[in-house]
């Protein structure tokens, strides 16, 4: 294949992609770089003249060239898995891209699920929820966002959409507010939940925004406000209160329903949903969160 034809094929993942300018300058210029090297080998070594035509096939052949001819390291990998899913999504087929567990992704430190069995103080999380109710409202309710469905913070502030599919209800979570820019969707099951929402939907009337975040904030200055506003009360990992204590309870609550489950067969569907609802790939994540 010609250089042109090279410079065409990454022009086209770009151009499906497209920019996600709510991440992060660094996270944006990774992901640019990433997607582009994957144009590259796409046309050059396995000879696509449209992204659109990429297969399971390709993604294999592209991860195990990383792996094996340039040698790079298992975290390395996952940042390259992350941005083939957004090509994938971007080109309708999310599923030809395997878990990082399969791709040969994962980190093998040896101390990578020490948090499965760390306690968290909800005694200080429950006091630092109505500090934050008494500052503001959508603080408060950012926090119990996390609280009721696991996010974190940036997901808080920006999961607000209910979608109706199939007869039941799921929390749309924008790719904009996604650590890995995927957008996901978790179904809504419990009261708890229900009765958030409302309260979500109750600040977005009073203030007239689209989301949690007063009008005269951006998403970068609202983010900060609500990070730097739970860590001067406490929310701290050093006092087992930090905002991931939420999530990581969430999970652990929904992992404890999970093993109770008899039927092994829906057990096991039941924990791939769990990853996928985290914002997970790989089902070996939960160890992160809950002793299994």
């Amino acid at each position: 294949m010609s250089k042109h034809h090279e410079k065409l094929l990454v022009r086209q993942t770009l151009d499906k992609v497209g920019k996600n300018w709510s991440l992060a300058s660094l996270t944006v210029t990774k992901h640019v770089a990433n997607l582009k090297t994957i144009g590259r080998f796409m046309a050059k070594s396995q000879g696509l003249n449209d992204i659109t035509h990429m297969k399971t096939k390709h993604v294999d052949a592209f991860i195990r060239f990383l792996r094996e001819d340039k040698q790079l390291a298992p975290s390395t990998l996952q940042g390259y898995a992350t941005a083939l899913r957004l090509v994938a999504t971007a080109i309708g087929k999310a599923h030809i891209v395997k878990s990082n567990f399969e791709l040969g992704a994962t980190r093998p430190n040896v101390d990578r699920f020490k948090n499965s069995s760390t306690p968290s103080d909800l005694e200080r999380l429950a006091g630092i929820k109505s500090a934050l109710y008494a500052k503001s409202q959508w603080q408060g309710v950012a926090f119990e966002m996390q609280e009721k469905f696991g996010l974190r913070i940036k997901e808080s502030l920006g999961a607000n959409q209910v979608e109706r599919i199939n007869g039941r209800d799921y929390l749309r979570i924008p790719a904009g507010f996604t650590k890995n820019a995927l957008e996901r969707r978790m179904e809504i099951t419990s009261s708890d939940q229900r009765d958030i929402l409302i309260k979500v939907n109750a600040i977005k009337a009073e203030q007239g925004t689209p989301g949690l975040i007063p009008a005269k904030l951006s998403l970068k200055q609202g983010y900060w406000k609500q990070v730097n506003a739970i860590r001067n009360l406490g929310g701290t990992k050093a006092n087992k209160a930090n905002s991931h204590c939420l999530r990581r309870e969430h999970i652990r609550g929904r992992y404890k329903e999970i093993k109770n489950i008899p039927d092994k067969s829906e057990q096991h569907d039941a924990k791939d949903k769990l990853t996928q609802e985290s914002g997970h790939f790989d089902p070996g994540k939960i160890r992160h969160y809950a002793e299994v």
